[in-house]
């Protein structure tokens, strides 16, 4: 074999699609939560990944697939949510004031998505937090619990995207916890 085969072949890494696609996720997420879906691209994605972006569509059929998955696999801390309409509410708050959007929000906020994508995203948040809410909320006798959770997640969405892109100046300028406590009634009114 040629000097240059030798090389090519030493330098490859062995196939591992398991592997591949945890850090397609893992690349993905980063991205999405850096730059937002729109502005993601997959050869970014691949390249952070360290794999061929061609693996994207092979393993979740477009970039699109690869968002939903992504929103799918979660994070640790995900699994230590406290249901509990303020502290839900504020676990919100904070995350997407400190980190940025991801796309969990940028998802139930945006208009750009297909029905089909809509449809498994909806999906995903029932299964992540709608329904611990809503479970919290039945638990309090609370009537239309699933009603009332997406509402108070809509709230959430809401006041976090509009704080953030400041196109409420009021809301985006007032301090975190004072909108905490603004929203206090809101929140009871929802729990009753």
């Amino acid at each position: 074999m040629s000097p240059v085969g030798d090389k090519a072949t030493a330098s490859r890494r062995p196939h591992d699609a398991a592997a591949s696609r945890r850090a397609l996720l893992e690349a993905a997420r980063a991205i999405f939560d850096e730059v937002g879906y729109d502005r993601a691209t997959t050869r970014e994605i691949g390249d952070r990944a360290g794999v061929d972006p061609a693996l994207i569509a092979r393993d979740f059929d477009s970039k699109e697939g690869l968002f939903i998955a992504a929103i799918a696999a979660g994070s640790p801390e995900d699994d230590e949510i406290d249901f509990a309409p303020p502290e839900l509410l504020r676990f919100l708050l904070e995350r997407w004031d400190e980190r940025g959007h991801n796309p969990i929000s940028r998802a139930l906020a945006s208009p750009a998505l297909t029905p089909c994508a809509r449809e498994r995203i909806s999906a995903v948040v029932g299964d992540r937090v709608i329904t611990g809410l809503a479970a919290e909320l039945r638990a309090r006798g609370t009537a239309d619990a699933e009603l009332r959770a997406e509402l108070l997640v809509a709230i959430a969405v809401g006041v976090a995207m509009t704080r953030a892109n400041g196109t409420l100046e009021t809301l985006a300028a007032t301090p975190r916890e004072e909108v905490l406590e603004a929203l206090v009634p809101l929140v009871r009114a929802l729990q009753d």
